[in-house]
């Protein structure tokens, strides 16, 4: 039975003479949540986009559940990935229960759909068109849209932007709570908001430069050194 472990051994991708990610390795576990860290230009988003396969690694592979993959984005939904973006990308011709639906196959597309709505606290909102609602109402449509296929591993990217502080608190339950706890779903997390991967992750990889200079725990991320001076700029 597919289990949604994700296995990257020793991406790297270049473009031209730009080295975006250099030898990154990452075990995604069934049911873990999984954070991806780093300043501006670190490779987050690009590594995403090799999941995704938007990107194709110019070194080493990939396996989903212990079988040699290639990624496809037409075919992720198909293999029960789904993947938020860092903005919205909603149709605005579409009501919001419409483009929930883009993400959901089979007759119960519009139960399913409505369902993740209610389950991100936005159904009252189906009938609405995106363009007219605020930005973190907009951001919920786009969570509920990822949720609405019941994925067994779901992409976050930075799911928090433009979020307040009680919004990224209701984040953060929904994460470690239905998401893992109910669903088992596999969570990958890229995130700028410490606070929320620091209280959601079980393991967190750090990028700098294209490089990892750390995979660990929480609590072991928040004590590195190379972390500290790589986000200060400075040595710790």
């Amino acid at each position: 039975m597919a289990t949604g472990e994700l296995n990257l051994h020793h991406i790297g991708v270049r473009f031209g003479g730009l080295v975006a990610l250099d030898d990154v390795s990452l075990r995604v576990a069934p049911g873990k949540v999984v954070g991806v860290i780093g300043p501006n230009g670190a490779g987050k988003t690009t590594l995403f986009n090799v999941i995704s396969g938007f990107v194709t690694p110019s070194d080493g592979s990939l396996t989903l559940d212990g079988k040699p993959w290639r990624p496809r984005p037409h075919r992720l939904s198909g293999l029960g990935i789904a993947r938020t973006l860092q903005g919205v990308g909603q149709f605005g011709g579409m009501t919001v229960l419409e483009n929930v639906m883009v993400g959901v196959r089979g007759r119960r597309a519009e139960a399913e759909a409505f369902a993740a709505l209610d389950r991100c606290g936005v159904a009252q909102y189906a009938a609405v068109r995106p363009g007219t609602l605020p930005y973190a109402i907009r951001k919920r449509v786009e969570l509920a849209r990822a949720l609405a296929s019941k994925p067994r591993i779901l992409m976050l990217d930075e799911p928090a932007g433009g979020l307040d502080t009680d919004e990224i608190r209701w984040l953060g339950d929904l994460i470690r709570g239905e998401l893992i706890k109910d669903s088992g779903t596999t969570v990958l997390l890229v995130e700028h908001h410490m606070d929320l991967v620091m209280s959601v992750c079980d393991e967190i990889l750090v990028l700098d430069f294209g490089k990892p200079i750390a995979l660990g725990t929480p609590g072991e991320i928040s004590t590195n050194e190379r972390v500290t001076e790589a986000y200060l700029g400075a040595p710790a």
